[in-house]
């Protein structure tokens, strides 16, 4: 039996296992900088068993954590979808057969902007973080949104300058729409950030963020 063909089999037995003791599902894919958890964006309705990174039953997943493993039908899912059900809204991070699927429980949701440059080059009027010419990037992308180590402080570099605290950011990735440095982001809650990093990943965008003072 080669690689191909056990993965595949893997996979079958994932399915085959969730559609027993997991919950029924829909995957979704992003095609556009819209909500992806539409009818339009949906794939599949499957099996879905929800576990700790480790695989183990015996203990609950670690608070604050929102890495799990989903046992599932690996065939039907990459890196960028989202399955959604009963459990939640999960992020596929990594689907690399014959590994189990790694998902980010999300618990946020996400739009981005991307402030317009400046009209003319020298003093230009004032218009706040987010300007009435800010282009959306992304809207409305469940993401999983944790707090990070360390933080910015102003640029005044004043004694008493507030530290902003950081963020670590999840988010499914688009052909074509790639959030960048010094670009907003929004919450459902209404707190704002800015991008200080973007990474990619296969399928996942990871925005290192720090919450905007303004």
């Amino acid at each position: 039996m080669d690689g191909t063909r056990l993965a595949d089999r893997i996979a079958f037995g994932g399915g085959m296992a969730a559609r027993k003791a997991g919950v029924i599902c829909d995957a979704y894919r992003p095609r556009d900088g819209a909500c992806p958890i539409v009818a339009a964006n949906r794939l599949v309705r499957l099996g879905v068993l929800v576990l700790p990174v480790s695989g183990s039953v015996r203990g609950p997943a670690p608070l604050g954590l929102p890495y799990r493993q989903l046992v599932l039908d690996q065939a039907y899912v990459r890196a960028g979808d989202y399955v959604a059900g009963p459990a939640g809204t999960f992020l596929v991070v990594n689907n690399e057969p014959p590994a189990p699927v790694l998902g980010a429980r999300c618990n946020e949701t996400l739009s981005i902007w991307r402030p317009a440059a400046q009209a003319v080059p020298g003093i230009n009027p004032y218009g706040a973080i987010l300007g009435a010419g800010a282009r959306g990037v992304l809207a409305g992308f469940p993401a999983a949104l944790l707090p990070a180590r360390g933080g910015t402080h102003a640029e005044a570099g004043l004694p008493d300058d507030t530290r902003a605290p950081g963020y670590i950011a999840a988010v499914a990735a688009v052909e074509g729409l790639a959030p960048d440095v010094a670009d907003v982001v929004r919450d459902a809650r209404g707190r704002q950030f800015v991008i200080d990093q973007a990474e990619l990943f296969g399928g996942i965008w990871r925005l290192a963020l720090s919450a905007s003072i303004v």
